[in-house]
């Protein structure tokens, strides 16, 4: 802080350096969040939001990690929808078979498993990025 004509003034590094932190403190918050969305879902849903109405507002490394964010909650909408449309056809066979089809559900689980892996995986690598200042995507 500069000291002028009996007032304190902040520089302008000082004010940009707190609005970088800013937007740092939430996508760290936006991967907390991400990751409690695994027992809750509803603080996922917070946390896109969250990343859209702070994402005009930030630039360089915090855009990028907030773009992140909301690409990774599009994968796992357009991975539910897939995976559960899937689920639900192979039921069907399933019903349609008397049972025999069931055996086919062993692809929806594998594959939504596969997206546990990746989100677990995006979340991990972002959090990690964040950290160290670095961009992701």
């Amino acid at each position: 802080m500069n000291y002028r004509s009996g007032a304190y003034y902040r520089t302008t590094d000082e004010v940009f350096g707190s609005i970088r932190e800013a937007g740092r403190d939430i996508a760290s918050l936006n991967y907390v969040l991400y990751i409690l969305g695994f027992f809750t879902g509803v603080t996922a849903i917070a946390a896109v939001v969250l990343a859209y109405v702070r994402r005009g507002a930030t630039v360089g490394v915090v855009r990028a990690h907030l773009d992140w964010q909301i690409r990774i909650f599009w994968h796992g909408v357009l991975a539910f929808l897939a995976i559960g449309i899937l689920h639900a056809v192979i039921v069907g066979l399933g019903a349609i078979t008397f049972g025999i089809g069931l055996v086919f559900l062993v692809i929806p689980w594998t594959l939504g498993f596969a997206w546990l892996v990746w989100t677990i995986w995006a979340i991990v690598a972002g959090m990690r990025r964040l950290n160290r200042g670095l961009p992701i995507g």
